[in-house]
């Protein structure tokens, strides 16, 4: 099994992310071995701050976890694994909630692998501080 390869970032335009809205993850800004990090812009113009609770907006709990799930689809991507990523399992403590103001998310992960299974525990930042530590567990389904 291949370690991801920490002299280039991914091209996350051509992984198995999902596309639009869907996609939480902007960029990866650090991967190296069991290590990898990445930003979700947000700023107060993004479009879920209309939608959820429009009186009070804060960023939903369950786009954190689709990021963090996303971010492990992305080492996994990094070590060779293609086909169909499943999150299985999302365990969150949120700490503090993300509001408007807040430019980026940043997340960081360290990720272990078992066969076709990534166990990863990320930690979110906003404005340097923890809102959230998050443990997914993600499978990758062979192609369809």
């Amino acid at each position: 099994m291949p370690e991801p390869d920490s002299t280039s970032l991914i091209d996350i335009d051509a992984t198995f992310l999902p596309i639009d809205q869907m996609r939480q993850i902007s960029r990866i800004t650090r991967l190296d071995g069991a290590h990898i990090e990445g930003d979700v812009d947000l700023g107060d113009t993004h479009w879920v701050y209309r939608q959820h609770f429009p009186n009070d907006p804060i960023f939903p709990g369950t786009l954190i976890i689709e990021a963090a799930g996303q971010l492990t689809a992305l080492w996994a991507w990094s070590t060779g694994q293609r086909g169909r990523p499943r999150l299985v399992r999302a365990n969150a403590e949120f700490l503090l909630p993300v509001e408007r103001e807040v430019p980026v998310l940043k997340l960081e992960a360290t990720v272990r692998r078992k066969r076709n299974i990534q166990f990863a525990h990320v930690l979110v930042h906003a404005d340097a501080r923890c809102v959230a530590r998050i443990d997914t567990v993600l499978a990758i389904l062979p192609p369809a």
